[in-house]
Order: C-alpha cells, then structure tokens, then sequence
C-alpha cells in the first residue's frame, strides 16, 4: 500500500467530509489537510501555527476552523486562502458547527464562550459565558443547537442562541462529542465509554452501554438516526444500527486515539481522524478501515532526485517520493526496517539504490514502486551511494568501508581505503576521479575508479558529513561546528570558508555550474551562495527541525531539503522563501525531570517518546519499547527511572535508559503521573477512574490503593517522605495520606476546577494548580487551602519550586508560564515565546528552569526566564 507522507506527530482533531471526493482535516500546529479524490492524495493548507481543533464545511468552497486563542478560519474557496476572522476572544475554541445553509454557526471553548455568527462566518458575537468549558457544539438548522463540556454540561437553543437552556445529562463525566438528526434525536459521547441519547431534543437522556471504558470524542449518526458510530482512545470505535440502544465495537486497526469522524449520509464511506496524523477511510459502513494518512514521523537523513523525481530516506526504511517537483510526496514500501542513510536515482528516474544501517542496498527499476535487496558484503552501516550510470556505483559507510559495483549492484566488492574512519559521503567527478569524507575531517580521493584511495589534508579535525562534486576541480565538503570546505584543484589542496555558524552541517549542493549553492544543518539552519561559495548567508526555513540534506536541480530551479520529523521544504525562487510539505512538528511532550545538578535528565512523551541527556549534552531518545503514550517520568539515581502511560503501561530502567522494561500494573486505566522515592524501590502512580498504585520493590509488583472518591480522574501525585503526600484530580479533588497511601483523606479547598498537578515542598507545604488558572496552597498539611492571583485564566498543567521554596513556576496552555520569587505571595504571568501548550515545568534554581510542551519543545532558562533556550534531538550520523 502507498501513504501519503502524514504530519510528524501532528495530532488531527477535527474531520468534515462534504461528499465522497472532498474532506478536510485539521489539527495541532496550524495542521490542515484537504482531499479532492476521496484521500488517494491529501494536500496542506493554510499557513497558521496555531492549533486547531474542529473543522465544518457547508460545501465544496465554504468551510471554518476554530482553534487555540480564539482561532476562527474562513474559506471561500476549498481551502486555497484561510483568512482569519475577528472572535474578540483569546480562549481556545475546541467546536465550531454551522447550519446546512451556511450562514448561521457557532463556536465555543474555555471560559464558556459561545460565539454565533449570522453572516456565514464573517463577524462573530458573544452569545454566554458560562462558568463551564465547552468542547464540541453541532448545529441542526439555524434555530436549533446544542454544545456540551466539562462535567456532563449540555445546553441547547431553539431561538438561533437567543436563549439557551441548561440540559439534565445525568452524568458528571466530561462530555467530548456531540451529534443530531431531525425528529429530535440527539447523541452525546464523553469520558470512561459515556453515551447519551435523547429522542426528544435533548430534554431528556438515556445512557447506553457501549462496550468500552474508554473515553469517546468522535460521533456521526445518519441522516434518518438508524446508524450511528463514535471513537475515542486506542483506536476504539462503536456502532450501532439501531439509532443508539445497542452498540459493537468494530475493528479499526489502529491502537492510536481516534478522535474525530465523517461520514457520507449513506454511512458506507467514512473517514476518521486522530493521534499522530492519523487518517483512516471506510468503504463498507465501518466494517474495515484502511490508512490514508499512516502518522509517518520518522526522521528523514538523506535526499536525492533527477528530473522531477526526488527521494528522501530516513529512519525504519522510510522512504518519501515525490515525481511532481516535490509539490504531493508518497511514502512507498521499502521492505526493510533499517535505518537508511542515503539515497541515488538515476537520470532515467526509474533506476536507483538506497543504502543503511547493517550492510542494507536496495534497489529499484521501477522509480521505487518496487525493491529488492542486494546482497552485501559487510554489515557496517552504510551512508552513502553513488553510481555513474546504471552499472558502475560505490557505496560508503562504517569503518572505513567502501564498496564498488560493475553490474548495476548484483554484486559489490571492496576497495581498499587505508582508513579505519566512518565516511559519510562519497562523490564522483567521472567514473574515474572520486572523493569520500568522513569522520574526523578525513578526506580520501582516487584517480582509478577507487581501485586504490589516497587520503588528502584537510583543514579540520571535526566530522565531515556531505560532498558535493561541482566538476574534477571543484569539490565542496561540509561538517561538524559549521565547517564548510572547498578545493579547486582536485582535492589537493583545500580552503575553509566562513559559514556565520558553529551548528553542524549535514548536507551540500550546488547547481551545474557553481556558483548557487546551499548548506543545511542542525536547528532548520539553511545557508546560501551566489557567488559560487566565496561568501554564505542565511535563509530563513521557517523550521526549527534539524536539516538533514539537500538537492537542488541543476538549474537552481528547485531546491529541496528533508530533515527531522519527516520535514519536507521545497524553494522555487532559490531559497528565497520555502514550502513545507510536511508538518515539520515534534511529538508533544508531557514528563521531565532534570538532575539537581541542572546538567542532565529524562523527558517522555507521545509515542513512546523518552529522552535523555546527560552532562548538559543534547537530548537524545532511548529505546521505550512501547509506542504508548508516557505522562511523566521519575527517576531514583542517575541509572534508575519509571516512566507511566496509556492504558496502565509502566516502564523501568536501570541502566540509564539503555533498555526499558514492562512492568505488570495490574490496570488498564491511563496513568497520569510516577513518583518514585530516592530509595528506587517506594512509590506510587495515579491515574483515571481514581487509580492509585503503589509499589514497594521497585516496581516489581504494584498494588491498587483505596481513594474516598472513586468518580475522579487523578492527574498528579507527590510526596513529602515515605509516608506524607497528596493527589489532585477532577472537580478540584485533593486527596492526602499521612501512611504511606494506606489510608487516603478527602481534603476541602474552594472551588471545583479541575487540579492538573501538585508539587510538595515539605510536609506542611503544598502547591496545586489547574484550570482558569487555579492556584492553591497550603502550609499546614492540608488542613487549609488558600487561592492565589496568577495573574492569568488560562489553564495550567504543572507546578514546581526550587528546593529552598522562593522560586516556582507554573506553566501551561497557549505558552503559560507564571512566576514565583517570593515563595508564592505574588505571581507574574509571562510566556517563553515558543508559542506552544507546556505540559511541564522543573525549576532547578533561581535562575535554573526546564519546560517541556507541545511539537517536541524542550525549553531552558539560565537567567531566571528572561530568555529560554530550545534544545533539539535527532539520531546523529556519528553517533556510534
């Protein structure tokens, strides 16, 4: 099966379907997504980086997309302009829906807001501002509406929001999904498997068993109210074909959180929306689902084309093919696994080779529709490939290795290169005259085709990464701290130019006659020359992922880089502005937790995602063995940490991160937060359904914890000692035990938001924070709690102080951050500038602070947050 490339991690929220060609998608990062074929190809659009959570569309042309701050989108024509409407509103909006007609809709999110527009979408007015948020809102016809929330609220109007009415769900669950159909039927879908129904508008509902624990967003019914399906988290889908009394689960095959759907009003074709740039389409009424959109968001290391066809390749055997000058890219099957490194098409654009890690070449001579694997001589990785017509190659890698064919690749036999090094890259002027680099500045070069390699000075001991050969003369290198090299004189001899940066370089080109040429690198870093290289000057990618390679035609004409994250730009005015194909995003990021020396730590993530950095050094990921979500990590040590997740998962390592390990939780439930004690053996994790878990030996074996309120979601845990600690959840529970969690107390404090997390400095002092910007204290142990002014109502997510209890920050939605330096009397509200959600905030020191959030942002501070630095992670070519 061919997929388009999918977003890097970019979660899509929201999917309309208008008829069986035309669907639109849309999500985090300014993510938008359109199909006019009914997904065989799906295209972006827009240009904002503002998150978006649900989309509407009245027809083929007309459509609107609410997002984070108070984002409200119009198009009038498919898609091919996005203008941004005035809301008079920065809260997020997380529903918008229109009536058929297309000029009576309404918005809502945080804070209650319920916008209404009368004029399709041009102007928006304030209708309610309720003490509640609200999550989704549908709109049967220009009178009737209803919109749902936190807490099982739903409200409906029959006068087009003139009035609305408060409607009895009988439930307290957050409520996540909202769908009507004349006659007065109505569905609500919400948290832990929640359905409603209502046969009378909503005036009154009835719940329904729908099969599942899990927590529902998506929902679609009918027409005529007979079908109906919803979805939700770990790929769970539900129908029903009885208008909602009873309800299966249906295969999706997919174990990623299926968040939103359409479908055709006959209910054949469908498609559905969800984590990880997720699209799935149905043909048969839900009965079997295929990938449109697979969620690629694998790291892209190599690029190379001829004509209009280029290729890029990447981790897991990726490879991403474009035969359209870059404009739509396709992700055929490769067959392998491995890493690979790098890529050859021949002129022809149907012969061509890709090289990896363990001795992996593949071949095609089919422009890629099909591979084989060529037997290979050695098992070192392999970094690079070269031929000059369809039978004469080499191939560079680990070790020294170089590898020449005479038969197109059925055979390969080695050359002798007088080198233990690892060459990165290898370049030919004519099937005679080469040169290979690599690593520690080693430069080789041959005169007979390779049959012998002499090694020739170089200027720098750092890596050299990329070649680019102009002609027999002239030969560019590139590398570690910036480098850029040249010779003119065949390699003989070579000259360092100043390149403006000391980040390292990864890829080279130039056009056929040298004198256009760009160099690309760490940090979206992308340098140009005109003038044949004497001088280079940044151009702005737009990116901050790191680039990994570089192609250009020979004319200039097009250029094309790939990197990080699936990251796909391509330049049609030679780098004075560039495209991204791909959503170049990172995976959003929920856990850290940073050494009290300041110099190293884990973060963990979605996907699986762990990082680890040690002695200040970049962030780099560990194998998790999961692909489930982890919320928090907590270590014991330098070599010991825990990590928790989706669907009860718990992780273990103890030797620093090199192997994770299962451990058996005995629950299904999420688990939100890890607190593991000093000793590497006491802790507990908390989690939905009011879990509570606690281990003794380390987590050999964990142990359900009785709580006093069993309705709640737990969102954070912390302790004092062994035996004092707290647990903040939902309606502003605060749950406290003096025994080690044998025995858990239901805490007062005021107001009912939800409490997202808790950070204890001592025995007596605690801090919780949560929504419209919640934050609590208490200094005697919970016997009384006290509000603070944050200075903000944007939603916090975590909390956390130096060890001496002046300094703390509590961080969350639309790049929150508030500040403490007087062990919280006052508070300042400020940002980093990232523009991201932040999940989570260490606080080392006074100056000292580390931020993880949305899109892989890592962020620190070493002057107390009047600038915050972003650390980036990818796999390292010299890694070994």
């Amino acid at each position: 099966m061919i997929c388009n490339i999918a977003p890097r991690s970019v979660n899509l929220q929201g999917v309309c379907r208008v008829d069986e060609s035309h669907a639109w998608a849309a999500g985090d990062g300014g993510m938008i997504l359109a199909t006019a074929d009914g997904g065989v190809s799906w295209h972006a659009q827009g240009e904002t980086d503002k998150d978006l959570r649900a989309v509407c569309f009245a027809d083929i042309r007309t459509g609107w997309i609410a997002g984070r701050d108070g984002t409200l989108l119009h198009t009038t024509d498919g898609g091919a302009h996005w203008e941004r409407r005035e809301t008079g509103t920065d809260r997020n909006l997380y529903g918008v829906s229109f009536a058929p007609s297309g000029r009576v809709g309404w918005a809502v999110g945080d804070g209650g807001v319920i916008l209404v527009s009368a004029d399709g979408g041009a102007t928006w007015q304030p209708q309610s501002f309720e003490e509640t948020h609200y999550t989704r809102c549908f709109a049967l016809d220009e009178r009737h509406a209803w919109v749902i929330g936190k807490r099982g609220s739903i409200r409906a109007t029959a006068d087009g929001g003139a009035t609305w009415t408060a409607q009895p769900s009988g439930v307290t669950v957050d409520l996540r999904g909202i769908y009507a159909a004349p006659g007065g039927l109505v569905w609500a879908a919400g948290r832990g498997g929640t359905l409603l129904r209502s046969t009378d508008g909503g005036a009154s509902w009835a719940a329904a068993e729908a099969g599942t624990h899990l927590d529902l967003y998506g929902l679609w019914a009918a027409p005529d109210g007979r079908r109906v399906y919803s979805s939700g988290d770990d790929g769970i889908l539900v129908g029903s074909e009885d208008g909602g009394l009873s309800w299966s689960v249906l295969p999706t095959g997919t174990a990623k959180d299926v968040v939103s759907l359409a479908f055709a009003p006959g209910a054949e074709h469908g498609w559905a929306v969800g984590d990880s740039g997720l699209i799935l389409h149905t043909g048969d009424a839900g009965r079997s689902w295929t990938a449109q959109l697979s969620g690629i968001h694998k790291d892209l290391v190599g690029v190379h084309g001829a004509g209009r066809t280029v290729w890029a390749v990447g981790q897991d055997g990726l490879l991403a093919t474009t035969a359209d000058g870059g404009a739509t890219w396709q992700a055929p099957v490769t067959g392998t696994g491995e890493l690979l490194w790098g890529a050859h098409v021949l002129a022809d654009e149907r012969h061509g080779w890709v090289v990896g890690a363990a001795g992996t070449i593949l071949a095609t001579e089919d422009g890629g529709a099909s591979w084989q694997r060529r037997q290979s001589p050695v098992t070192e990785a392999l970094y690079a490939v070269n031929f000059a017509d369809r039978h004469r190659g080499w191939v560079v890698g680990a070790a020294g290795t170089i590898l020449a064919t005479e038969d197109g690749g059925a055979g390969w036999q080695r050359q002798p290169a007088e080198t233990a090094a690892a060459l990165y890259a290898v370049g030919f002027a004519d099937e005679k005259r080469g040169w290979a680099v690599g690593a520690a500045g080693t430069v080789l070069a041959t005169e007979n085709g390779g049959a012998s390699w002499e090694r020739q000075p170089g200027p720098v001991a750092g890596s050299l990464t990329a070649l680019h050969v102009v002609d027999a003369d002239t030969v560019w290198a590139v590398g570690r701290a910036g480098a850029v090299l040249v010779s003119r004189d065949g390699g003989r001899s070579w000259q360092r130019r100043e390149s403006g940066t000391g980040l390292a370089l990864w890829g080279v080109a130039f056009t056929a006659d040298g004198r256009t040429g760009w160099a690309v690198g760490d940090g979206g870093t992308v340098l140009g020359t005109a003038n044949g290289g004497d001088t280079w000057q940044p151009q702005a990618s737009g990116v901050a992922d790191n680039l990994k390679a570089v192609r250009t035609t020979p004319d200039g004409s097009r250029v094309y880089l790939a990197g990080d994250g699936s990251s796909l730009l391509t330049s049609a005015d030679r780098g004075a502005s560039w495209s991204s194909r791909v959503a170049s995003t990172g995976r959003n990021l929920y856990g850290v937790h940073i050494f009290a020396d300041g110099t190293g730590g884990w973060v963990a993530g979605d996907g699986g995602t762990v990082l680890r950095s040690r002695a200040g050094a970049r962030w780099a990921p560990q194998p998790s063995g999961t692909s489930a979500n982890l919320y928090s990590v907590s270590p014991a040590g330098q070599g010991a940490a825990w990590a928790v997740g989706r669907a009860g998962t718990i992780l273990n390592t103890r030797d620093g991160g090199a192997s994770w390990q299962q451990q058996p939780s005995g629950s299904s439930k999420d688990l939100l937060e890890v607190h593991m004690r000093p000793d590497g053996r006491t802790g507990w994790a908390v989690g939905d359904g009011a879990t509570v878990l606690a281990t003794t030996d380390g987590g050999a074996t964990w142990a359900h914890q009785a709580v006093p309120k069993p309705d709640c979601a737990l969102w954070a845990v912390d302790f004092a000692d062994a035996r004092t600690g707290w647990a903040v959840g939902t309606g502003g529970t605060v749950l406290a035990t003096t025994d080690g969690g044998a025995h858990w107390e239901l805490q007062g404090c005021t107001g009912e938001d939800d409490l997202i997390d808790v950070h204890v400095v001592d025995a007596l002092t605690c801090w919780a924070v949560g929504h419209r910007g919640t934050v609590l204290h208490t200094a005697d142990g919970g016997r009384s709690w006290q509000r603070r002014d944050a200075g903000t109502e944007q939603n916090f997510t975590a909390v956390h102080f130096c060890p001496d209890g002046r300094t703390g920050r509590a961080v969350g939605r639309s790049d929150t951050v508030a500040t403490t330096l007087d062990g919280g009397a006052t508070w300042q509200a400020g940002t980093t500038g990232s523009g991201v959600s932040l999940w989570n905030v260490q606080v080392v020191s006074a100056q000292v602070s580390w931020i993880v959030g949305d899109e892989g942002t890592v962020l620190s501070t070493a002057d107390g947050g009047t600038t915050w630095d972003q650390h980036l992670y990818s796999p390292e070519k010299d890694a070994n």
